[in-house]
């Protein structure tokens, strides 16, 4: 890992997410040891004159630089920038990253006839370059907190590729262990295996950024004996469980989800998440809400291929709602800013709801994820003695100009493209609109793309894709 830097902030407009501390125009964040060490209002520097968006070590001696003492930081003018705590992605499939590119509008392309076709010729180095490459991907977003649900984990060996990447991409997150793709309902997961996740990977070695859940597919995909059996164990593990909920999914005018069954038999309750739930009713709802499960919506892949996120009923409810990009193959980007965007139209065109705000939106992205994890002690908002998970946008962009109000103008107009930088636990990522690699440090995007084609020649030669991409614009794959 590379190390962490001490940094001064000074002068960002600051959006803190921390409901006391709220909105500073003008503040100094101090970044040390990996937290926010401390945040106040920005003040005069004793450190002579630096270049807009430039920095410098500060010196010796232990003089202020307004109220905060910040000697041995490197100081960084950060006047003309917006500064938020990093987004937190709720649940992402980052072992089929791979697949972007492969999934289309062409028949025979769509999401599910591609994954099933490719997933049993994931090899180790596969699930460890896919995840580093949509994690590297989640960097360049602003993102860093990814809920990792890993619903191809074919033995131990392919968990702990992804923990590693995980770990090695420097981000914060959870693995939920799921099942192999297309697993027979009557299987379980690997419970033993799960059982022996904390023993492979303790506390010391996760560096206080990871942290383990269960990936089941509950009582609509697999029979009594297997959900169970799963669910206890998860809980006997204290491990959070996450599902996705579709048991209609792709059935013409269905209307519910079948969640008051989930709340009958006791799967339903603050240590579950409840993936898309697309087709709720409102008796589905109000079980969530009773039960404060959980629910990590993901817009983008559901109303291209599932139907209206129910953001606005879900927020009326009080069901704890998060946000999530699901997969890079459909495809999708880790442009939550654009993302944020689609959803306030959206939902201004089908429900006119006032609940549904920039303001409420960037919330749902940063603090309600983090929530949503378990993580809003530690990560979420600018605070002090939080770590120092952080982004900082350039508000003098073209596309930023002339603002009112910052939230505002980043969820109607921000880009990817406006974050300069992007700070997770205290390691900068990020800096000056490019991603940083380590000097021994392989490009997780070229490493990518050189496992995506060496997959796809497997599945070739086994008959399960076409032998070009011009055969598979032309038909179904096999």
């Amino acid at each position: 890992m590379r190390p962490r830097s001490d940094l001064l902030l000074a002068g960002t407009h600051l959006i803190s997410m921390d409901p006391e501390l709220g909105d500073l125009p003008s503040a100094d964040v101090l970044i040390r040891d990996g937290l926010i060490a401390a945040v106040t209002p920005h003040g005069p520097s004793s450190y002579g004159e630096r270049e807009p968006g430039g920095g410098h070590a500060g010196g010796g001696g232990g003089r202020p630089y307004g109220e905060l003492e910040a000697d041995g930081v490197e100081v960084v003018d950060a006047t003309g920038t917006v500064t938020l705590p990093g987004f937190v992605d709720t649940h992402w499939h980052l072992w089929n990253s791979l697949l972007r590119g492969t999934v289309g509008d062409r028949p025979g392309a769509d999401y599910f006839t591609v994954k099933r076709a490719l997933a049993p010729h994931f090899e180790l180095d596969d699930f460890y370059w896919a995840a580093r490459f949509g994690l590297a991907e989640a960097v360049s977003g602003g993102i860093t907190t990814v809920h990792n649900f890993d619903h191809n984990v074919r033995g131990p060996q392919d968990a702990d590729a992804n923990i590693r990447a995980h770990l090695d991409s420097g981000l914060r997150g959870r693995f939920s262990y799921g099942p192999p793709d297309s697993a027979p309902a009557t299987s379980t997961n690997d419970l033993d295996d799960l059982a022996r996740l904390r023993e492979r990977w303790p506390a010391d070695r996760l560096d206080g950024r990871l942290d383990f859940g269960v990936a089941l597919r509950g009582p609509y995909r697999t029979p009594p004996e297997v959900y169970e059996r799963e669910w206890a164990a998860a809980r006997e593990l204290g491990m959070p469980i996450t599902m996705h909920c579709d048991r209609c999914l792709r059935e013409e005018g269905c209307r519910e989800c079948g969640l008051t069954r989930l709340e009958e038999l006791g799967l339903l309750g603050e240590d579950v998440q409840v993936i898309h739930a697309v087709h709720a009713g409102a008796r589905d709802i109000e079980a969530l809400a009773r039960t404060r499960t959980r629910v990590s919506l993901s817009p983008m892949t559901e109303l291209r291929t599932m139907g209206f996120p129910l953001v606005t009923e879900l927020l009326e409810a009080g069901v704890r709602v998060s946000l999530s990009l699901d997969t890079l193959a459909m495809p999708t980007s880790a442009d939550i800013l654009g993302h944020l965007r689609a959803i306030i139209s959206v939902e201004a065109a089908r429900t006119g709801s006032a609940a549904v705000t920039p303001r409420r939106l960037l919330r749902m992205a940063t603090l309600d994820g983090a929530r949503d994890l378990g993580l809003d002690d530690r990560v979420g908002s600018i605070t002090p003695g939080k770590r120092a998970d952080v982004v900082v946008l350039r508000a003098t962009d073209v596309n930023l100009l002339p603002s009112g109000d910052p939230v505002e103008a980043l969820v109607y107009t921000g880009q990817i493209d406006n974050i300069d930088t992007v700070i997770a636990d205290g390691r900068i990522l990020k800096r000056h609109g490019r991603l940083l690699l380590a000097d021994d440090e392989q490009d997780p995007v070229r490493m990518a793309t050189i496992r995506r084609d060496a997959l796809l020649s497997r599945a070739a030669a086994a008959g399960d894709w076409p032998q070009s991409p011009t055969d598979a614009g032309e038909g179904s794959l096999p």
